[in-house]
């Protein structure tokens, strides 16, 4: 019967350990800093006012990467030298993971009593249906709603 000695032992399990870093699993969520190349980003867009007395505005912004979409929305303001700067990010859940699989198309953002409503038209990886996309964000800082619905 053959033994194994705890220095060997310890050797393997440092070696597996080693071999799981580059290992990533599905469903990775991707946030804002994932693209930072200006290549991945392909349309930004300006839409509505946010805050008590229109303090910011909204802005959207679409990035294609890995074959699908990205979407992200930011609650802007300006500083006292004008310049914008993003006072939150919130990444769509719903689709910005590695493995969502959703192409969005026909993007158009448009400003709401309560917020902005963004629709596009999305087509997934995962079976060949055609489907509408809206997002609405607002009021409160974060705060969005997703939701499908079967393109006609």
């Amino acid at each position: 019967m053959e033994t194994t000695s705890p220095l060997r032992g310890a050797l393997i399990t440092a070696l597996l350990a080693l071999s799981c870093l580059n290992v990533q699993a599905l469903g990775k969520d991707y946030p804002y800093d994932a693209f930072t190349t200006p290549d991945a980003v392909s349309w930004v867009q300006m839409c509505g006012s946010w805050g008590k007395d229109n303090q910011g505005t909204y802005r959207v912004l679409h990035a294609d990467q890995y074959a699908q979409s990205f979407l992200y929305i930011q609650w802007m303001t300006r500083d006292a030298n004008g310049s914008l700067h993003a006072e939150h990010t919130v990444g769509i859940a719903e689709m910005n993971n590695d493995h969502s699989e959703i192409a969005l198309s026909g993007l158009a953002c448009r400003a709401t009593p309560q917020g902005i409503a963004l629709t596009a038209r999305a087509s997934s990886g995962h079976d060949d249906k055609l489907r509408r996309v809206t997002i609405e964000a607002g009021p409160a800082t974060g705060q969005y709603r997703y939701r499908t619905q079967r393109a006609r």
